[in-house]
């Protein structure tokens, strides 16, 4: 009678333990599977490249930034130090995990363009980079957490090298800030509303079309001329076409100076942004800053 017992108490702790097993093995795969990023770029063993930290189907890229550098006026080492900080506060940054997946596993993309002696309509990105998945993800990643870190430190070092590369140059004469900015955000691949905009500049536009700040007093916005107040309304369009979809887009300007700015120049900016987007910019250098005030937006 007890060995009958024996038996159907062994049996019952049997079936117990399968289905644990079971239930453990189930969970272990639901977490697999919501952890699992998207397929990354195919790279070689070994390649150092942003592309690699970007994944293959592009509907899992979500908000697409630009940070656009005005060059066009030499930096101190301080200046350039700052930039890298903002840079790779925004385009690597680490997303949170509830952040990640609500959204559906989407990355947002950056694009570092730099303002120099080119014209506006041949410009392209110097660079573009992906910000990383939750650091959980790693665990169930095809690629490594090691090999991110060495592509996010290579990529930063190209961007320190060619800003330092222009400012030993140093013979820029114009400054097309509005056209440039008006151009690259008509990028679809590299834009679309909803994202951040960050203008890192001295702010003295120096152009034919808008006017040279530098030599001359800064006008008000309202007296621009008619070819610039074209490249403000396409500048205008992109950052507010579909934002009922994509969110507001958010607009910081960073300003880097060497000396005290014009009377009016902050007031210029603020001016024409509030004239297209209808709500004040950020006016800050500090990547936290620009990313709450994304949050606060959207």
């Amino acid at each position: 009678m007890k060995y009958a017992l024996s038996r159907k108490n062994e049996k019952r702790h049997g079936k117990s333990l399968f289905f644990l097993m079971l239930v453990i093995l189930v969970l272990l795969f639901v977490i697999g599977f919501v952890l699992k990023p998207p397929e990354f770029q195919s790279c070689k063993k070994g390649e150092i490249s942003a592309k690699c930290a970007c994944p293959v189907d592009q509907k899992y890229i979500g908000k697409r930034n630009i940070i656009f550098v005005d060059v066009t006026d030499s930096m101190s080492k301080g200046k350039v130090q700052d930039i890298d900080r903002l840079i790779s506060e925004t385009a690597f940054r680490e997303m949170g995990l509830f952040e990640w997946i609500g959204n559906g596993k989407k990355i947002e993309k950056t694009s570092v363009y730099l303002l120099s002696d080119k014209k506006p309509i041949d410009m392209e990105p110097i660079a573009s980079y992906c910000s990383l998945p939750p650091s959980l993800t790693w665990l169930v990643s095809e690629f490594s957490e090691n090999e991110e870190k060495k592509i996010k430190e290579g990529s930063r070092s190209d961007i320190i090298n060619a800003i330092n590369r222009i400012n030993a140059q140093n013979s820029v004469t114009y400054s097309h800030i509005v056209e440039g900015l008006a151009v690259s955000t008509s990028n679809s691949s590299n834009w679309i509303s909803g994202s951040k905009l960050i203008l890192i500049s001295d702010l003295y536009e120096n152009s034919d079309t808008c006017g040279y700040f530098e030599s001359q007093p800064i006008p008000p916005f309202k007296s621009v001329s008619t070819q610039c107040k074209k490249w403000v309304e396409i500048l205008g369009q992109n950052l507010t076409k579909n934002s009922g979809q994509n969110g507001k887009s958010t607009v910081a300007v960073c300003q880097i100076l060497s000396k005290k700015p014009k009377d009016g120049l902050i007031a210029y900016w603020r001016d024409l942004f509030q004239s297209q987007i209808n709500y004040d910019i950020v006016l800050s250098c500090d990547p936290q800053e620009i990313n709450q005030r994304s949050k606060n937006l959207n």
